[in-house]
């Protein structure tokens, strides 16, 4: 419980403009007066980086409780929020966090972070030793097809992407299930990002070639490399590509698989089911 007395008052902000959405947020508790106690139902959104009042400050002799903090983030891109109490003169912070988009903040006897998945997201603070973040995990739901009539165009694996924060280290790992029209029909595999630059991205990515055989490309430091799809597929139906590596973006952005077919008209189709893994490392 948040205990808010005269001239207190609960706020909230972000680190950053919205892009598209505002966050929603809710509170709930009681106000007491000297004779009454009503209930506190508040719904109100963020309003960028400009601080939005959850709670106002109460009346003298009144007493404001806080039971329950609810914040999601309905945007489009991670936030940084900072919810906190001001006495009447000075902000104090209560609590700091990252949401990605369609995670939740929580307060009730306590603050937890929820994944989009509802599971709490969790993270180990100790000293000066390294921080661990949860892990990420966001699943294909859908197939995403390239047949494009021109050979070799690359596009996005749709839905197969995260919200990554600038200057942030991420470790990423993509396991994309796939099939081929035709094992005559080859692909190339790789990543991108919707604003920035690839000046601190390095992965390692492998994919099928024939039924003994992949394609492996090392040390791979740019977007949408490599550059040419390869050959042959494994199997019509039964095909892997693991893309693997580190990233730290330049700019907040969407970070997302991408794929090419080798020849015209000849689909490679990233199957639902299909998963990226990552963590935020800093």
């Amino acid at each position: 419980m948040i205990t808010l007395l005269a001239t207190h008052s609960l706020k909230i902000k972000l680190n950053a403009a919205h892009t598209t959405n505002a966050l929603n947020t809710m509170i709930s508790g009681r106000l007491f007066t000297s004779t009454d106690v009503t209930p506190i139902n508040t719904i109100i959104n963020t309003n960028g980086t400009s601080d939005v009042i959850l709670y106002g400050a109460v009346s003298s002799g009144q007493q404001a409780e806080i039971h329950s903090i609810s914040v999601f983030n309905n945007d489009t891109i991670n936030q940084v929020i900072t919810l906190e109490v001001n006495n009447g003169t000075s902000d104090f912070s209560l609590f700091v966090c990252t949401l990605s988009p369609n995670e939740r903040l929580e307060y009730k006897d306590g603050f937890r972070v929820f994944a989009t998945s509802g599971a709490i997201k969790q993270s180990i603070n100790q000293g000066t030793n390294a921080t661990t973040n949860s892990w990420t995990t966001i699943v294909l739901g859908g197939d995403v097809t390239n047949n494009n009539a021109v050979a070799n165009t690359i596009q996005n694996v749709t839905g197969l992407q995260a919200s990554l924060l600038a200057n942030k280290t991420h470790y990423f790992k993509f396991v994309i299930y796939y099939t081929a029209a035709a094992t005559t029909t080859g692909s190339r595999w790789g990543v991108n990002a919707s604003a920035g630059l690839a000046t601190n991205l390095s992965l390692t990515s492998e994919y099928s070639l024939t039924t003994t055989t992949t394609t492996r490309n090392a040390s791979i430091q740019a977007f949408d490399n490599p550059i040419l799809c390869n050959a042959t597929s494994a199997s019509t139906l039964n095909n892997m590509c693991i893309m693997e590596g580190y990233f730290k973006p330049t700019a907040n952005c969407d970070f997302i698989a991408r794929f090419a077919s080798e020849v015209a008209g000849s689909a490679i189709v990233a199957k639902a089911g299909s998963v990226l893994y990552i963590q935020q490392l800093d």
